[in-house]
């Protein structure tokens, strides 16, 4: 056989070159087709003439999704349906990140997709938030591929070796971009001055939605940060006479301790047009003999589980900035919190919350944290809804009823729901009352409807908390209700148009606190502080041991002012001693100096 009669094979004899030859000039078809939708989609290249000086920028946010449609091809050897998938996927994704973005000012990252495996309700909270053409366009998309897998004809030459050598070099490249192997960093991570690890936002603004997406999954592969134990011991060193560990209490003397996060709970009055007269009058009743003030956290718009999280640890997330939800990071280990605590002191703890345990990996998370007791969705039977969830009246009706049922002292930690976003056309509401809502003068009409819709259920909120904080006084159990918001809610218009007394962005605005004890009156001023605090707060308050970290933490934070942008007293101590007590290394001092058992930071 002379060399002129040598030839490559596939699996059926037909020759490598013709099928190479048409693989290349689909890859070309399908990158230009990816490239365009990265054109007219991501926000990175909409501002006039980005296109043209960006086709490199645009060409690499377009490699994965050539990739997929590769892969797919290689599965399939249908053509159509292979470009017709990964372009759905990349259109999904945009869209998915542009109503990210419109409510929380953040793109999509990889955390994201760590939530939608603990969904639990099947999407339907997120699905709520999509446009009507969005959910017309993913339907188009599907009944497509339904099509196509059911009239296109494979591709007869991809077979075989070919088909092989295909699907198994497209896996590799997956591959070795999940992982960070060159060439990827040359071609995602070249400049890394486009790239800010705290700023997402920035950075998909200036890289495109699939390099920030590779970058922030690239950077937070990393095992999660050394603790510096030297900085710690001096941290101790340096508070010698934190609050000593309280006597033993007889536990028909110890106060039932009732947590309530209440959703996307704010004052509105710091928004200009509205007055303090005009909103959360429950809250201004209580706060007037109650610690109250303004509280900092973690998060804006949503990510619940990060104020969650320090409240009911005393572990700030500022010290783990690769973390995004720390029900699925930081808690596997079972950390030290109020519910394991209080479960040690002889409590009955007991997590409440009107939807489905496994949103946000609750259920598991709770489980580690030291609840005993975790009342879902399942718990609620046909409890009244209000919008499209069960309302706040129903959450204090059950709070209360398991405090009744408690035969000795209780720990609720409760969560509403009522309040959750969307704020537009919800269900089970009275429209009079609705319209009636105050909102700033000269708010653009969708935005008013949006507010009023939010301000519905917080006036909802207001009310139940004053019921609540009436029934808890008027039973014979001493109680401490420690009451807070968890974030702003996501009100982009309202804010853009309205804007703050302060001149400050939302991200950047507090939400309201307070802790009220049905034995004592405080008429103190307001106490701003950080919700990591107060775990500690609660625990010095109410008399309870809550070990030498708490009584650490108590002592840091009466030595602190919290506010915009600040930076915490021990910045660096503290640092050290959440990243250990996140690893079960750090407990603190176990024996105090003697000091007055009746001192408290006001």
């Amino acid at each position: 056989m002379t060399p002129r009669q040598v030839r490559f094979r596939n699996g059926a004899g037909e020759g490598f070159l013709p099928v190479a030859i048409a693989l290349v000039i689909y890859a070309l078809v399908a990158l230009t087709l990816c490239g365009a939708m990265v054109g007219w989609f991501d926000p990175a290249f909409a501002h006039e003439g980005a296109i043209a000086t960006s086709i490199g920028s645009i060409i690499a946010n377009a490699i994965p999704a050539l990739m997929l449609a590769l892969l797919v091809l290689g599965l399939s050897r249908r053509p159509l349906l292979s470009a017709w998938t990964s372009l759905l996927v990349l259109h999904t994704l945009y869209v998915a990140n542009a109503l990210k973005l419109a409510i929380l000012d953040t793109p999509l990252l990889p955390a994201d997709f760590v939530l939608l495996a603990h969904l639990g309700d099947g999407g339907t909270l997120l699905v709520r938030y999509l446009p009507h053409h969005s959910k017309v366009a993913m339907a188009i998309g599907l009944t497509g591929i339904v099509l196509l897998l059911w009239r296109e004809r494979p591709w007869k030459r991809l077979r075989g070796a070919a088909r092989g050598l295909l699907v198994f070099g497209v896996l590799a490249a997956f591959a070795t971009l999940a992982m960070n192997i060159q060439p990827w960093p040359a071609v995602y991570a070249g400049d890394d001055a486009d790239f800010l690890t705290w700023s997402p936002t920035v950075s998909a603004g200036e890289s495109g939605l699939t390099v920030t997406f590779l970058r922030y999954a690239w950077s937070t592969m990393v095992a999660l940060p050394t603790p510096d134990r030297e900085a710690a011991r001096q941290l101790e060193e340096r508070h010698p006479s934190a609050p000593p560990a309280p006597p033993p209490t007889a536990p028909e003397d110890l106060p039932d301790i009732v947590v309530l996060q209440s959703e996307s709970f704010f004052d509105p009055a710091r928004l200009r047009g509205l007055e303090e007269d005009q909103v959360l009058p429950q809250y201004r009743r209580l706060a007037a003999t109650a610690w109250h003030g303004d509280l900092w956290v973690p998060t804006y718009g949503g990510g619940t589980i990060r104020t969650e999280f320090e409240v009911l640890t005393g572990i700030a997330m500022r010290y783990f900035p690769t973390v995004q939800y720390p029900y699925f990071q930081l808690t596997s280990e079972s950390p030290a919190s109020l519910a394991s605590v209080l479960a040690g002191r002889g409590y009955r703890t007991i997590a409440v919350h009107p939807h489905s345990r496994s949103f946000w990996n609750r259920a598991t998370a709770f489980a580690h944290l030291g609840f005993q007791q975790f009342d879902g969705i399942e718990q609620f039977g046909d409890a009244k809804r209000s919008g499209y969830y069960v309302g706040d009246d129903a959450l204090m009706d059950h709070i209360l009823k398991r405090l009744d049922d408690a035969p000795g002292p209780t720990f609720i930690f409760a969560i509403s729901m009522e309040n959750h976003g969307p704020y537009e056309d919800f269900p089970n509401a009275d429209a009079q009352r609705r319209a009636a809502e105050p909102v700033p003068p000269g708010l653009g009409d969708a935005a008013a409807s949006t507010l009023r819709g939010y301000l519905y259920h917080l006036e909802n909120a207001d009310r139940a908390l004053g019921r609540l904080a009436d029934a808890l006084r008027a039973r014979p159990r001493r109680t401490l209700l420690l009451f807070y918001g968890d974030h702003l809610p996501a009100l982009p218009g309202a804010y853009a148009h309205a804007g703050f007394d302060d001149d400050a962005q939302p991200w950047d605005e507090p939400v309201p606190w307070l802790l009220l004890d049905t034995a004592h009156v405080h008429t103190e001023p307001p106490l701003d502080t950080a919700a990591f605090y107060l775990p500690a707060l609660l625990l010095d308050l109410a008399g309870i041991d809550g070990g030498g970290y708490f009584r650490l933490l108590e002592a840091v934070r009466r030595e602190d002012r919290p506010g915009r942008g600040w930076t915490p007293t021990e910045d660096y101590g503290l640092r050290a001693i959440m990243q250990l007590r996140e690893q079960g290394k750090f407990e603190g001092r176990m024996a105090r100096p003697a000091q007055t058992a009746n001192a408290r930071a006001g």
